[in-house]
C-alpha cells in the first residue's frame, strides 16, 4: 500500500504509543504471573529456596501436585476434543437442504485442514499453555505456497509468434524451443503452480503477544500484535519475495533486541551479543501489528482495520487487514469478563497446596532422618580421639564405658496430625480442581463399592472439568471455527480434492458459499459416554413403540444407530451403517436400470427363439437347464399351428364368416414353475394337438406332441 511520507510518520507516532503501553502491561503485570505459575508446575527448587530457605537447607524435596493435577486433567480434555464426536458443528444457518450439504463439506474441509496442521498436538501445546498461564494462544494466517513445473506445448509458428511476448509478461520461463516431430514447435517452459493452498496454525508463546492494557476481549482490541525476534537475513529472504520493504534501511539504523525475563529463560543460550562482521546474523525486533487506523486526512473518519509490520521505526510492510480481525484465539480455564488474561488461574486454586504440602514433607523427611541417623552426646575426656567420631571412622576407641563416652540424643515423634493434615491437603485439591481418585481410576481401597456411589462420585466430580472442557469449545474452539470458515470463503478460489476416511470429496468454491451456525457438543471421558449409551438404550426403547404407531421410521433407526456408533469411539459410520434418505436418492435410478435391463433381457430372448434349435439349446444349457433336441419339437408345432390359425382367419375373413381359433397357436407357454432337472414347465402338447383338430394339421400335431412327451416338456421360449 503506498502512502505518503507524512502518514507513515503519524502511523509510526500512533504503533509506538500502543506498543509501548503494550510492554510495559506485559512486563508489569503478565510476564511476572506466567513465570511464577511455570516455576510452580516445574516445581522449581530455585523458586522454593526463596520461599522456605531454611527448610531448603536441610532437604530439597518439592511436591508436585500441579504437575500431577494438569497432566491427568490432560487426557480427559484431549479425549473430549478428539472423539468420535465433532466438538463444534458446522450447521447451515437456513436450514435448507442446500445449506445443510455445504455445512457438510464445510466440516468436512475444515477438519481435513486442522487433521493437515497437526491440530492434535497444537491443541494440547494450547490447552496445556491455558491450564498453566492461565492464556494459550495460538494463531491462523492463509498459507499459499507455489512450486516451480516444466510443461511443453505444441503450437504452430503463428501461435509461438504471439504466445512470447505474453509469457515473458506473464513471467513464464520458456526453456527450450525446438521443431516437433508431429510438425510445429514444441515449447517448454516453466511455470509456478499452486502447491498449498491452506490454513496455517501455529502456537504463540506469551513472551511473544502482546494488546491493549484496557481490552476486555481480544477480538475487540484496538491493538493486538505479535512479537518476533527474526535475523536480518529472514528480513532480506521476505524482501525478495516481494513482501517487505525498506529492509536496507533498517539495517543500517537496526538495535539490538530488548530480551525480556521470560525470553531468557524459555532460552538460555541467547546471545544478546552478535558476532557484527556477519549482518544477516545480526537479529531486530518485529512487531506484527493488528490495529484500527484512520488512513485518511479527515480525523473524524472511521477507523480501517490494518495489518502493519514495523521494527525500529520503520515499517517494512502496511495493508488492509482483509480478516477484519486479529487472527489470535485464546483458551483459559477460568474468564474474567473485565480482562483478556485473567489474574487468577487454574495452576493458582492448587499452588497453596503444593506449598503447604512441600513444607510438611520436608519437616517429615528431616525428622524422619533425625529418628534414622539421632545426634550424639560425647565425652571428649572418655575417648581416646575424638576424630574418630568427626571422621565417622568404624571403631570408636574409648576409655572405659562406653556408654558414658556417648550417648544417642532422643528424637522427637513424627505426630499423627501430620498425616490427617496431608490427607486434608488432596481433598481441598481435588475439590478445587474436581481431578480425585474415582475419576482417575486410582482408588483401590474406596469405601464405596457400590457401582452407583462410585458413578455419582465420579459425575460429581467431573462437573468442574466438564466447565473447563464447555469454556475451551465456547470461546477458542469456536472462535476458530468461524474464522476457518471466513478464510476458506475468502481464499479458496480454485476446486480441490480433499482425502477422507471414506474416500475423496470433491469440493468447488461454490460449495463454501452461505451462512453457517456452529453448534458446540463438549462432553466428557469415559463416564459421560457410559452415560450417553444408557440414555441411548432408553431412546432405542422408545422408537421401538413409536415405531408401532407409525412415529418412527427408518430414518429415525439410522440416527440413532448413528449416535450409539459415535459414542462407542468409531468416527466413520458408513462403515458400519447406509443411509435411508441416500438409499431413497438411489432407487429411482436402481429402478430405471433393471427396467431397461429387463427390455434388454425380452429383446435377447425373443431374439433367441428366432434361432436355429442348435443355437437354442446352447443358450438353455448356459443357463443351467438340461435340454434335448427332441424339447423342440413343441415349438415347432406352435409355430405351424400358429401359421395355418392365421391363413384360416384371413380366407374366413375374405369369406366373411366367422370361424373360433382362439387358443390355437396363441397361447404362449407356461414359464411358471420349473420342472424336476431344472427343467421349465410347458403348455400341455395334447391340448395343443386338440386345438388343431380338423384344422388338417393334427397328424403333424400329434407326431410333435408325442416327440414332447418323449422329451419330457420343452423350455418355454416362444414369448419369454
Amino acid at each position: 500500500m503506498k502512502i505518503t511520507e507524512a502518514k507513515r510518520d503519524n502511523i509510526v507516532s500512533k504503533l509506538k504509543q500502543d506498543i509501548d503501553a503494550a510492554n510495559a502491561y506485559y512486563e508489569d503485570t503478565v510476564e511476572p504471573a506466567v513465570m511464577e505459575r511455570y516455576a510452580i508446575f516445574k516445581a522449581d527448587k530455585g523458586y522454593y529456596r526463596k520461599m522456605f530457605p531454611r527448610l531448603s537447607q536441610r532437604c530439597e524435596i518439592v511436591s508436585t501436585d500441579v504437575q500431577d493435577t494438569i497432566e491427568s486433567t490432560m487426557p480427559v480434555l484431549m479425549k473430549t476434543f478428539f472423539g468420535s464426536t465433532d466438538v463444534v458443528t458446522v450447521q447451515g444457518a437456513d436450514g435448507t437442504d442446500a445449506d445443510d450439504k455445504r455445512a457438510e463439506v464445510m466440516q468436512e474441509l475444515i477438519n481435513y485442514e486442522l487433521q493437515q496442521n497437526k491440530f492434535f498436538m497444537t491443541f494440547y501445546r494450547w490447552a496445556k499453555d491455558a491450564l498453566i498461564t492461565n492464556l494459550g494462544i495460538i494463531k491462523v494466517d492463509w498459507d499459499r505456497e507455489y512450486k516451480e513445473v516444466e510443461k511443453t506445448v505444441t503450437m504452430d509458428a503463428e501461435a509461438y509468434a504471439m504466445y512470447r511476448p505474453q509469457a515473458e509478461q506473464m513471467g513464464l520461463q520458456v526453456e527450450k524451443v525446438e521443431a516437433s516431430p508431429t510438425g510445429g514447435i514444441d515449447v517448454t517452459y516453466r511455470s509456478k503452480e499452486l502447491a498449498k493452498n491452506q490454513p496455517r496454525v501455529m502456537n504463540v508463546m506469551a513472551s511473544e503477544f502482546r494488546f491493549s492494557p484496557d481490552a476486555t476481549r481480544l477480538e475487540d482490541a484496538d491493538f493486538v500484535a505479535h512479537r518476533k525476534i527474526v535475523s536480518l537475513d529472514y528480513l532480506r529472504m521476505q524482501a525478495e519475495a516481494g513482501l517487505y520493504d525498506h529492509v536496507e534501511e533498517l539495517a543500517e539504523k537496526a538495535v539490538t533486541p530488548h530480551y525480556t525475563n521470560l525470553d531468557i529463560q524459555n532460552n538460555d543460550d541467547i546471545d544478546e551479543r552478535p558476532n557484527r562482521t556477519d549482518s544477516g546474523r545480526q537479529k531486530v525486533e518485529l512487531y506484527e501489528c493488528y490495529v484500527k487506523l484512520n488512513m485518511s486526512d479527515d480525523p473524524d473518519a472511521r477507523l480501517v482495520p490494518m495489518i502493519v509490520t514495523v521494527s525500529n521505526g520503520i515499517i517494512l510492510r502496511i495493508e488492509e487487514n482483509t480478516y477484519e480481525r486479529n487472527p489470535f484465539f485464546v483458551l483459559s480455564p477460568r474468564v474474567d469478563p473485565h480482562h483478556i488474561w485473567p489474574e487468577s488461574g487454574f495452576t493458582d486454586l492448587i499452588a497453596q497446596v503444593q506449598h503447604s504440602k512441600t513444607a510438611i514433607i520436608r519437616q517429615m523427611i528431616y525428622n524422619i532422618a533425625q529418628g534414622n541417623d539421632s545426634k550424639m552426646a560425647i565425652d571428649p575426656a572418655a575417648l581416646v580421639d575424638i576424630n574418630d567420631v568427626l571422621q565417622n571412622a568404624q571403631f570408636i576407641r574409648v576409655k572405659g564405658n562406653v556408654n558414658e563416652a556417648i550417648l544417642p540424643l532422643p528424637a522427637s515423634q513424627l505426630q499423627g496430625w501430620t498425616f490427617n493434615m496431608l490427607e486434608y491437603l488432596d481433598t481441598v485439591k481435588e475439590n478445587r480442581t474436581g481431578i480425585t481418585k474415582y475419576n482417575q481410576g486410582l482408588d483401590s481401597n474406596s469405601l464405596n463399592k457400590t457401582a452407583t456411589g462410585i458413578s455419582i462420585i465420579t459425575q460429581q466430580s467431573n462437573q468442574r472439568l466438564e466447565l473447563i472442557a464447555r469454556i475451551f469449545a465456547e470461546t477458542g474452539m469456536t472462535e476458530l471455527f468461524r474464522f476457518l470458515i471466513k478464510l476458506n470463503q475468502l481464499f479458496v478460489n480454485q476446486a480441490l480434492v480433499i482425502r477422507l476416511t471414506n474416500g475423496p470429496l470433491a469440493i468447488d468454491p461454490s460449495d463454501l458459499d452461505g451462512s453457517f451456525d456452529l453448534l458446540v457438543n463438549a462432553g466428557m471421558g469415559a463416564g459421560a459416554k457410559q452415560t450417553n449409551l444408557q440414555n441411548l438404550q432408553l431412546v432405542r426403547e422408545l422408537s421401538t413403540q413409536l415405531a408401532e404407531v407409525g412415529l418412527s421410521g427408518p430414518q429415525q433407526w439410522y440416527n440413532l444407530a448413528k449416535r450409539i456408533i459415535e459414542e462407542v469411539g468409531f468416527k466413520n459410520v458408513d462403515d458400519f451403517l447406509i443411509d435411508p434418505s441416500q438409499m431413497a436418492a438411489q432407487m429411482p435410478q436402481q429402478g430405471e436400470q433393471d427396467s431397461g435391463a429387463e427390455d434388454n433381457k425380452t429383446t435377447i430372448r425373443s431374439a433367441i427363439t428366432d434361432a436355429p434349435w442348435q443355437v437354442q439349446m446352447q443358450f438353455w444349457q448356459k443357463l443351467g437347464f438340461e435340454v434335448t433336441p427332441d424339447m423342440f419339437t413343441e415349438q415347432a408345432a406352435q409355430k405351424v399351428l400358429s401359421g395355418a390359425a392365421d391363413a384360416q382367419a384371413k380366407a374366413d375373413a375374405g369369406r366373411g364368416g366367422r370361424w373360433n381359433g382362439a387358443g390355437i397357436g396363441t397361447q404362449p407357454p407356461d414359464r411358471g414353475g420349473q420342472g424336476s432337472g431344472g427343467r421349465l414347465g410347458v403348455s400341455s402338447p395334447d391340448a395343443q394337438a386338440q386345438a388343431g383338430a380338423g384344422f388338417g394339421a393334427a397328424q403333424q400335431a400329434q407326431q410333435y406332441g408325442n416327440g414332447a412327451r418323449a422329451g419330457g416338456g420343452a423350455p418355454g421360449v416362444s414369448s419369454y
